[in-house]
């Protein structure tokens, strides 16, 4: 069984993509099943799209506080 797994990113992405290329081969034992991102505009998220993986922004303002604040 694969595990599910989901990668954080706030650019471009360049380990994610690293990451999606390791888990094509059917043998790979996780999956990539989301990106997340705290930036609307880092440009991983288009790379993700690319690759058929869903995308999800929660960007630190969300919650009333700075990124310190969000972070903590």
């Amino acid at each position: 069984m694969k595990r599910r797994v989901a990668i954080l990113i706030s650019g471009r992405g360049s380990n994610m993509v690293a990451l999606i290329e390791a888990a094509r081969p059917a043998d790979f034992p996780a999956e990539i099943v989301l990106v997340i991102s705290n930036r609307a505009d880092a440009p991983g998220l288009e790379k993700a799209k690319a690759s058929g993986i869903p995308t999800v922004v929660i960007e630190s303002n969300s919650f009333g506080k700075n990124r310190a604040g969000f972070e903590a």
